[in-house]
């Protein structure tokens, strides 16, 4: 039975200040240490303020995914429209900060059943996205594939990405070089004709 206790607005400066406060705890201590008091403090709140503008943590942490997806996926469209589209989508999905975030959504979703839904929505998602990015470049470049489709190159992608980005946080100049490496075969791909 859902609660009649009044929530606070969505637009709410109070509620934003919240969702960074929990994105900042959650990558820097982990998705076990947003606990309302943690969060509240962390934020220079009260305890009760968090529960005024989320019913419950769960709805806080699906709250805080939809910002992140919706972020991660407004860059990527960026990336459609740049002149390095392969290459931008690589670096995006490289970025050690916000990739630890969601490794901790990921181990969230294991004491969060609600999570699962939306993880596999956003993987779906992201799938579709990439692999346009990767068709309308190999597309605009008179450019053939063989032996693997767009869904599977940007799943290699992706998963080539956060393993260097979640490795990134340990040894930050293998991940450099690495990364370089993987930007440049990259951009010789798309330079290709």
């Amino acid at each position: 039975m859902a609660s009649n206790r009044r929530i606070g607005t969505e637009t709410s400066e109070t509620r934003a200040l919240l969702l960074r406060a929990a994105g900042e705890l959650m990558r820097d201590e982990g998705y076990a240490q947003v606990t309302s008091r943690k969060l509240a403090t962390k934020a220079g709140l009260k305890p009760q303020l968090v529960h005024y503008y989320f019913r419950t943590m769960g709805d806080l942490f699906a709250e805080l995914f939809r910002q992140v997806t919706e972020d991660h996926l407004g860059l990527l469209d960026g990336a459609a429209r740049s002149d390095d589209p392969l290459a931008r989508m690589f670096e995006i999905s490289c970025d050690p900060t916000n990739a630890a975030l969601q490794l901790e959504f990921l181990a969230l979703a294991n004491h969060r059943k609600e999570m699962h839904a939306l993880i596999a929505a956003f993987g779906l998602e992201l799938n579709n996205r990439e692999s346009a990015i990767i068709r309308a470049a190999i597309s605009a470049r008179g450019l053939e594939l063989a032996r693997a489709t767009p869904e599977e190159l940007a799943t290699i992608i992706q998963t080539g990405a956060r393993g260097l980005a979640f490795a990134g946080r340990f040894n930050t100049e293998r991940f450099s070089h690495a990364r370089d490496a993987v930007i440049g075969w990259l951009r010789m791909l798309a330079a290709a004709r």
